[in-house]
């Protein structure tokens, strides 16, 4: 049985009264066993939507079509006392805004211990353990003063370092971790990295980090997903992706990093309106033909994915 969770033809939107907003769209990726991948872009992009689609954790608003295949079963056809037995114990969520996501009138330590005794029935002794282990390796040098703490006495850092050892807890097959390092320094961001690090190849079978951070990105992740408005435009192993670009968006993203001048990419242009590819009123190679149609997926001799029609060319050239 296959530990990679696959994703077929997924799209998510979400309708008002008004309009239907379209999240996710037209999405086919392969997170393999193993392997951190990491899904990059900017804010609005798609990519916290397309992480909590695969838990499930949408609001009943979004209307998912689709597939995500995991352990030979399908996890959007699953009931819900199905896909509880998945979260936390199979598939682990280390949640972006920490603070929220922590019960504010049971002790950070409680809470941790919980998810350990409730799915995996195992001794009380033995998830005290973890718990101070994990709490230690992210940065805690009194985990006893944390557990006996609520959210709310501690920072937003420290929150977000106990939703990191929450997510660890049980040892799930899968981490997905939503911008994990979102408001930490610079030493505990290296702490937090080293820790997620660890565990996705030692402890989880597989992680997915969400993050704009793409020098974390670049140093935990062995592979990349480029998200622009909903669509994955590049995809593969991360050096090649970030050393030389495939997609114009990826270039931008690249370029706009301090380390590379901090160039950032041009707003979109009032006067370029698409039908077809979504990145065509920023894109400086943008034609005719990208502003109808959508470009499909090419594959690149490296094994890259990219949605690009000027790569399609040079594939059809070769």
């Amino acid at each position: 049985m296959s530990g990679d969770i696959e994703i077929r033809g997924l799209n998510v939107s979400f309708a008002d009264r008004n309009r239907v907003t379209q999240a996710v769209a037209d999405v086919n990726i392969r997170f393999e066993e193993g392997s951190i991948t990491g899904l990059i872009g900017e804010s609005g992009s798609g990519k916290s939507v397309l992480g909590m689609s695969i838990l499930r954790l949408l609001p009943a608003t979004a209307k998912v079509e689709g597939s995500c295949v995991y352990g030979g079963r399908d996890l959007f056809s699953l009931s819900e006392a199905q896909m509880r037995k998945v979260l936390g114990k199979e598939i682990a969520l280390i949640p972006q805004n920490a603070t929220e996501s922590l019960n504010p009138v049971r002790t950070v330590g409680g809470q941790l211990t919980e998810c350990v005794t409730i799915h995996q029935r195992r001794e009380k002794k033995a998830a005290l353990r973890r718990r101070d282990e994990l709490l230690v390796r992210l940065g805690f040098h009194s985990p006893g003063r944390i557990n006996s703490s609520y959210s709310f006495e501690l920072s937003g850092g420290m929150n977000q370092r106990a939703v990191s050892a929450l997510g660890l807890m049980n040892r799930p097959e899968w981490v997905i971790a939503d911008e994990p390092t979102k408001g930490l320094d610079a030493v505990l961001r290296r702490q937090v990295y080293q820790v997620l690090k660890e565990a996705g190849k030692s402890e989880a079978g597989g992680m997915i980090v969400i993050t704009h951070d793409i020098p974390l990105a670049g140093a935990l992740c062995d592979r990349l997903a480029v998200l622009y408005r909903g669509r994955i435009v590049e995809q593969g192993r991360t050096g090649e992706i970030l050393r030389q670009p495939a997609h114009p968006y990826t270039e931008g993203l690249m370029g706009a990093l301090p380390e590379n001048g901090m160039r950032p990419i041009p707003r979109p242009d009032p006067a370029k309106t698409a039908s077809g590819c979504g990145f065509y009123p920023r894109c400086p190679y943008g034609a005719e033909m990208c502003r109808k149609n959508i470009p499909a997926e090419t594959t690149l001799k490296d094994g890259r994915r990219v949605r690009c029609f000027r790569r399609g060319r040079e594939v059809q050239d070769d």
